[in-house]
């Protein structure tokens, strides 16, 4: 491996502390440690989709790699085989809908009648799981917004999409607690921040793409441990040092999230039974329009 060869990866989100190992891992120098010299990239609305991104940086020879909702990955890689994942940040989906305790919003059937905000990228996962519980689309009203926690505030919906980790904390301290309900079925556990790369890229250079995820599991691992400190340094990377607390709630939440009860050396890894069984009900509801196997969508990077 070349010393510090040039990372790039791209965050499906601002800088917080879903993403605390990955900053961990930064700030520790884990990254430099294992030969690369990454560059976290946070989200930006300019119109280009992180896939997009990530297969243009490898097309110019590039090394990338990204995150994003399993749905967005199974489906272009369903589509033209462009991308591959490699690692699940969080070992737990973290979708939920949030609402008003006074809505009475308890379970997926109590959605009947009422008005739902959703993110582009969970609108389908959303409808899937309707559709598994039996509840027409036609029983209640689906928006597509953006992140917005006004929506909420100024009561404008019923439920909107959020992360149980970050949203629920922040209109909290804004001083609106609200009812949350996992966006997941049995057959269907929706997850997030899942890493991926273009698939020549993790044929061509897998052992990077190895110590990039090796390094980033090592830098959750730190946030485990300490997570007070990760929360002072998300703060101060958001330029906000005096949200530390908010930050330190939030990882109180994340952590389940990214172990998801499971023992240490499998953190960033990717569940194969749950896998499929994602795959399975995706395809028997139309979000590809053929059977994929495991192995079209899952590239099995060797940690060492």
């Amino acid at each position: 491996m070349t010393s510090n060869s040039p990372f790039t990866f791209y965050l499906d989100w601002k800088v917080g502390a879903q993403f605390a190992g990955l900053f961990s891992a930064h700030a520790n120098g884990l990254y430099e440690e294992a030969g690369l010299k990454v560059d976290l990239v946070p989200w930006l609305e300019d119109a280009r989709s992180i896939h997009e991104k990530v297969v243009r940086e490898a097309g110019r020879g590039e090394l990338c790699a990204g995150c994003a909702e399993d749905n967005l990955i199974v489906r272009q890689a369903a589509r033209d085989g462009s991308v591959l994942a490699f690692g699940a940040m969080l070992q737990e989906p973290p979708l939920v809908l949030m609402s008003r305790p006074e809505r009475g919003i308890r379970n997926i059937g109590d959605l009947r009648g009422k008005r739902v905000g959703m993110h582009p990228d969970g609108i389908r996962a959303l409808e899937i799981i309707l559709a598994l519980e039996g509840i027409r689309l036609s029983e209640l009203t689906i928006h597509e917004v953006g992140f917005d926690l006004e929506h909420l505030r100024q009561d404008r919906f019923d439920a909107l999409q959020g992360y149980t980790m970050t949203e629920p904390v922040q209109l909290a301290r804004l001083g609106l607690k609200v009812a949350t309900l996992p966006i997941e079925h049995p057959r269907l556990k929706p997850y997030a921040q899942v890493y991926f790369s273009e698939r020549h890229l993790l044929r061509n250079r897998p052992a990077e793409l190895a110590a990039f995820l090796a390094a980033s599991n090592a830098g959750w691992l730190s946030v485990c441990a300490d997570p007070d400190s990760a929360a002072r340094l998300i703060a101060e990377m958001m330029g906000t040092p005096t949200k530390a607390a908010e930050q330190r709630e939030m990882l109180e939440r994340v952590i389940p999230l990214v172990t998801g009860g499971r023992p240490i050396e499998q953190i960033g890894t990717i569940e194969p039974t749950q896998w499929r069984r994602n795959l399975d009900t995706y395809t028997e509801f139309g979000l590809v329009d053929r059977p994929v196997d495991f192995d079209e969508i899952v590239f099995d990077i060797q940690l060492g």
